[in-house]
């Protein structure tokens, strides 16, 4: 179940200043991720559900880089070789993928240069974007 400030379901969107000047920016939602038991922070970015777990803060490491748009290829030899990566085969389509640590997912997003897409998903306390 997603909720928003509008209801459940609906994304609402904030606006930043780029060099370009307005863009719409992703506002962050929920999700209860039952087989885990945990709530999930969500940005959707490009059409993409990038989720953080609440509990321990890790990120879906597949859902984040292809927000980057890179090949299935790339990402998956990037992914293969995280350090305490988790791999999640079933549930929901948007949780399924591998999932990376936090401070993992922020230098990847760094490197790929997608943290402003991917904003409010990596500030310290995302509860209070909601």
């Amino acid at each position: 179940m997603d909720s928003g400030p509008h209801g459940p379901g609906n994304l609402s969107y904030g606006y930043g200043l780029s060099h370009r000047g307005f863009f719409p920016r992703p506002k962050l939602t929920t999700t209860l991720w039952e087989d885990e038991r945990t709530i999930c922070f969500q940005v959707d970015a490009n059409g993409i559900c990038v989720a953080r777990r609440e509990d321990n803060d890790m990120i879906n490491g597949t859902k984040l880089l292809n927000v980057a748009g890179m090949s299935r290829g790339k990402r998956d030899g990037i992914l293969k070789n995280e350090k305490g990566r988790v791999v999640v085969k079933v549930g929901a389509m948007h949780l399924k993928g591998v999932w990376v640590t936090f401070d993992r997912a922020k230098a990847l997003a760094a490197q790929f240069k997608i943290q402003t897409t991917l904003y409010p998903l990596f500030v310290d306390n995302p509860q209070s974007f909601l």
